[in-house]
């Protein structure tokens, strides 16, 4: 009898895996589950009163034919944009804050609805379970049109920044100082060359800083490059005079960071005119003084390590595709369409123009314009032309 009964319990044992295998696995069809269906919601008016108040979406669950895991995403479509992703969900409800919602549906980044205005904006929720892979088990639910009233966003657009690299290379003037720029979206990292040789051609090492600010009373950060300083006591920081590639990361909260300074040995042009080979032509810092000698020299050397352009003349160029890059190189390239705004490690350039055609690149850009610019457009521009 004992051993029925162990025969038994291993018996119901099997049974209940085996009805928790099925349970994990044993979906209905695909074209059997009942999609997640969006409740009505009433029009949204967003005001500078209302932006804490919450607006709530909920939705009747999908049926996978079994207790699933099921994951719900709510996006909104406006026009012709792409759908946007307003938010995730394990349950049957979505909560935000009219700020929030907002902020997402006028974003250029986002929907692009028009602010301040009334404009339909259409919902939907799409259910997934992580046990199916197959898109067959992805469903969408019924769009709702809801009337939103808009305001401008509220939070601040993102600004490409610069940090200033003021020092004996150009004076000591951080408003007028080389620029590194900010890569990405608050990413608090900043790149770029710098000819970091003083006026005075008998300076052993050139001694510098850099700021956050376009003087001395924002971030001012020195000491030591591995572990930046930032105070209005900092020391300088030095390195041998050259041209360098300068790589700067900041704490997010711009207490500290670190620099790394990379010799450049080349900015050069490269293009079909040589076959895309290793010898293109090199450019150099425009704008340095011939005679370091005369009175002045060391305004006009400032002048141009501020610019931070670099320039060449070809004197057979035969036209078509071409690009910038370092050290012949092709890690770190500059190119594109619009010479205006060159994208790092772009695509190529074209030009028509022939003969002797100068060729620059300015990494410093126009400050001011890129503050205003909220699409964040590559600071990095070019000039082709013809020399008579």
């Amino acid at each position: 009898m004992k051993f029925l009964r162990y025969i038994s319990c291993v018996a119901a044992a099997l049974s209940l895996l085996a009805c928790q295998e099925v349970d994990k696995t044993c979906a209905l069809a695909p074209d059997a589950v009942v999609a997640p269906v969006l409740d009505e919601h009433s029009d949204i008016l967003v005001d500078a009163d209302n932006l804490s108040s919450e607006v709530t979406f909920a939705w009747r669950a999908a049926d996978y034919g079994y207790p699933a895991a099921v994951a719900y995403s709510l996006y909104c479509v406006y026009g012709d944009e792409e759908p946007y992703q307003v938010g995730e969900s394990t349950t049957t409800t979505y909560t935000l804050t009219k700020e929030a919602l907002n902020n997402a549906l006028v974003n250029s980044k986002g929907l692009n609805v028009p602010a301040e205005s009334t404009s339909t904006v259409f919902f939907y929720v799409v259910s997934s379970i992580s046990t199916a892979q197959d898109s067959a088990y992805t469903k969408k639910s019924n769009v709702i049109g809801l009337d939103i009233t808009t305001i401008k966003s509220t939070s601040a657009p993102w600004i490409r920044r610069p940090l200033y690299v003021p020092g004996g290379h150009q004076g000591w003037t951080p408003a007028t100082a080389p620029v590194l720029w900010e890569t990405a979206e608050n990413s608090d990292i900043y790149e770029g060359p710098v000819y970091l040789v003083p006026a005075d051609a008998a300076a052993k090492v050139c001694e510098f800083k850099f700021t956050d600010t376009p003087g001395w009373d924002g971030g001012n950060f020195g000491d030591n490059l591995d572990a930046l300083g930032n105070n209005g006591g900092s020391s300088n920081l030095t390195v041998a005079p050259g041209t360098y590639w300068v790589k700067v990361t900041l704490a997010s909260d711009h207490s500290t960071g670190s620099a790394k300074l990379t010799p450049i040995t080349a900015i050069s042009v490269v293009g079909a005119y040589n076959s895309w080979a290793d010898d293109d032509v090199e450019l150099t810092l425009a704008g340095l003084p011939d005679d370091y000698t005369v009175e002045g020299a060391a305004d006009v050397h400032n002048a141009a390590v501020n610019a931070q352009t670099w320039e060449c003349t070809i004197p057979g160029f035969t036209g078509g595709e071409f690009k910038f890059r370092l050290d012949h190189a092709w890690a770190q390239s500059w190119g594109g369409a619009n010479l205006e705004h060159l994208d790092y490690n772009g695509g190529n350039c074209s030009t028509a123009l022939t003969g002797k055609v100068r060729f620059s690149i300015d990494f410093h850009g126009d400050i001011a314009a890129l503050a205003d610019d909220a699409t964040n457009p590559s600071p990095v521009s070019a000039t082709v032309a013809k020399v008579e």
